[in-house]
């Protein structure tokens, strides 16, 4: 018999088994046979607006709802909506999928989504089944399903908007292992093809070709020396993208030729590898770790949706606590590069950096951030031109202080906020239409009476931002209050603020923006809403034209 369908099979059984035995010890028997909670609102608005074309009605309603029917325990959520502008009915989370546990043994059936490692099955929504088996040191695994649905080319549609077509997919994996989660060795298999029969009409724009995929990957882990920790996953797969294409004649593949029995192999046939690898030794107070990771261009595996593909980075980690912990100190270096092959005309480098310093009491705190991006172009199989050469470095650095004055009848918090960021290109030839700045100051205060359930609170903003068009800048204040009342049962707030913009030192103008907001809980079930919204823009540029705008929103909400 073929040998795919004997290792389908013999894994299908021991699924069968699984299900039988979970079926009859999952406590699904103590769950309630029927439930029904959620909530329904409704919402009224109204809109009015001068200056400028309206950018919605003056008037709408809104009726939604979100109930969600529980089945023993199984949750089928729904959503019902119906305004002035659409009606809906639907589920919003249609796929469905449930995964007992008894002790070692995990079975999936339904919607799911499992990774066995990151290169082979990592992730992918399926329909289908599947089985975990943990018995000691063992560790077993087998998934089997349809990973794409069959979608018709739709030509009656434009292609932007029109749904992507689809071969229907299907595939399975298999994960055999030995240890624990600390320490272990898997060896995972992945299979998966298209149906070229499940379209009735072909595909005309050329953009799809029935493929199939088979995976093979290691994933491990170990811990040693009690603070050492390693781990690894590699892969490599066989991906050929049209199963149509011509085959290769008189193929040998001496002691492995059993391969093609498990995938088609022809001239669109690639064969890629992935890895990546890291060790790391955590202390009580500091921890480091070296990392590494290869992907081959164009690496692909039909249990994933996407890699970052022809890159190859190295990276160093770092974390440090002082001062019993108050004090944290981190950072991070890697070099990045592509062209993994090198059967590319040009070469990127890329530097990544950061840095990390932060000391924090209950009553104050700093924090510090700096990175730093670099990217730089060196030949591949052709030399680069001087002029068209990237070279350029991101410099960005952030800071946050604050302080706080707590105590039973009054609170104060201060919070400084400043933000540095800069592009330095290092080609003169570009270095003019790309080189920017831009500068952040935000300087916040908070007050509050905890008791009287009052508060209120200030803040101003100065950004700045360079670039070769010219220089913005962007200022103003921000001012707000709330206030609980009825032991807590209203709740009532308001804010307002003013900014400025400048474009090389003229002005642009200025906007207005006030809100009011209250809540009302009539009970515990029931709710009401209000809000009110004021925006004024004052614009001395005639391409933006000055307007008011007007808007109010009122909503009741019952919960069940």
């Amino acid at each position: 018999m073929h040998m795919k369908r004997l290792f389908i099979i013999f894994f299908l059984n021991i699924l069968v088994q699984a299900v039988v035995v979970a079926q009859d010890v999952a406590q699904i028997a103590k769950q309630k046979p029927f439930a029904l909670s959620g909530s329904l609102g409704i919402g009224l608005g109204t809109y009015n607006v001068k200056g400028i074309p309206a950018r919605q009605r003056d008037f709408n309603y809104i009726f939604n709802g979100a109930p969600t029917l529980s089945l023993y325990g199984v949750s089928f959520p729904f959503s019902i909506v119906v305004s002035d502008q659409q009606r809906s009915y639907t589920q919003p989370f249609n796929q469905y999928g449930i995964s007992p546990t008894y002790k070692w043994i995990t079975v999936h059936a339904g919607w799911r989504s499992l990774e066995f490692s990151p290169f082979t099955l990592a992730g992918h929504n399926f329909l289908g089944g599947g089985i975990e088996l943990n018995p000691g040191k063992l560790r077993l695994g087998f998934i089997y399903g349809r990973f794409n649905k069959a979608i018709e080319e739709d030509l009656n549609q434009p292609l932007a908007l029109s749904q992507q077509p689809a071969y229907k997919r299907t595939g399975y994996s298999a994960k055999i292992g030995l240890g624990t989660e600390r320490n272990h060795v898997d060896v995972i298999f992945l299979n998966a093809k298209d149906d070229p029969n499940s379209l009735t009409q072909p595909i005309t724009s050329g953009i799809l070709n029935p493929s199939e995929n088979m995976v093979l990957g290691i994933s491990s882990k170990f811990s040693f020396l009690k603070r050492f920790v390693f781990d690894m996953d590699v892969a490599g797969s066989i991906y050929t993208r049209n199963v149509l294409s011509d085959t290769v004649k008189n193929l040998k593949l001496d002691k492995v030729d059993f391969i093609k029995d498990l995938v088609t192999l022809n001239s669109s046939t690639q064969l890629l590898t992935a890895g990546q690898t890291s060790i790391s030794y955590n202390a009580t107070n500091y921890n480091i770790k070296l990392k590494y990771r290869r992907v081959d261009p164009d690496y692909k595996s039909m249990g994933a949706y996407y890699f970052e593909t022809d890159v190859q980075n190295y990276t160093i980690e770092t974390m440090v606590r002082l001062m019993k912990g108050r004090m944290q100190i981190g950072g991070s270096f890697g070099l990045q590069n592509d062209n993994v092959l090198k059967d590319k005309a040009i070469r990127s480098n890329r530097k990544i950096g950061s840095l990390n310093i932060s000391y924090n009491k209950p009553s104050y705190g700093i924090d510090l951030r700096y990175t730093n991006f670099g990217i730089t172009q060196d030949r591949g199989l052709n030399p680069i031109i001087d002029q068209f050469r990237v070279a350029r470095t991101n410099h960005n650095l952030s800071s946050s202080l604050r302080y706080n004055i707590n105590n039973e009848l009054v609170s104060h918090g201060f919070i400084l906020i400043g933000n540095l960021q800069s592009l330095v290109d290092l080609n003169s030839f570009t270095r003019p239409n790309s080189q920017s700045d831009s500068k952040m100051l935000n300087f916040s205060y908070q007050f509050g009476l905890p008791k009287k359930y009052f508060g209120a609170s200030a803040n101003v903003s100065y950004t700045t931002a360079e670039m070769s068009a010219g220089r913005s800048v962007f200022y103003g204040p921000t001012l707000g209050i709330n206030q609980a009342l009825a032991k807590g049962k209203l709740g009532l707030g308001a804010s307002a603020s003013y900014q400025w913009q400048k474009n090389n030192g003229q002005n642009v103008g200025n906007i207005f923006n006030a809100n009011f907001n209250s809540t009302y809980q009539f009970s515990r079930r029931n709710a009401a809403n209000f809000a009110l919204i004021y925006l004024k823009s004052n614009a001395e540029d005639m391409v933006m034209p000055s307007f008011n705008e007007l808007r109010s929103n009122l909503g009741l909400v019952h919960s069940f």
